[in-house]
């Protein structure tokens, strides 16, 4: 009877051990940086960590405004490429936002070291930027 219970309690283990790598794959909402992915990197190989913070705020828009790849870094310094329902560069909804703190929902994918975090319902935010752009006929 104890080998039973031994053997139960290791499987009970198990079972919250797969449960938990499967959350890692489900959506959640929490806040991110949008870095310039450059600036973090040029950082890191130069043996600091910068790139982001408040201090970087006015370089990350100056770097998003030139075309710059933009990340994602949450508060404990992971980094995420925002992608959107289609795996495709989810760039465009982020953008304006390069320096700041913002909050997105999104499904965090994890292969081959790098964390990508699909953004909810990005290509629905993509066309009501592009509509507000041509009702203001701003994209002439």
């Amino acid at each position: 009877m104890k080998s039973f219970r031994l053997f139960a309690a290791i499987l009970g283990c198990l079972a919250l051990s797969a449960g938990m790598v499967f959350a890692a794959d489900s959506t959640i909402t929490q806040k991110y940086e949008v870095v310039c992915l450059k600036c973090v990197a040029h950082n890191a190989a130069m043996g600091k960590d910068g790139g982001h913070g408040a201090g970087h705020g006015a370089c990350a828009m100056s770097c998003s405004m030139k075309g710059t790849d933009l990340g994602l870094m949450d508060d404990h310094g992971n980094l995420y490429v925002p992608i959107n329902s289609s795996f495709k560069s989810a760039r465009n909804v982020i953008k304006d936002k390069a320096g700041e703190t913002i909050e997105l929902t999104g499904t965090v994918i994890k292969t081959k070291g790098i964390t990508y975090l699909q953004l909810a319902d990005s290509e629905k935010s993509a066309d009501s930027q592009s509509s507000k752009k041509n009702k203001d006929g701003d994209d002439d």
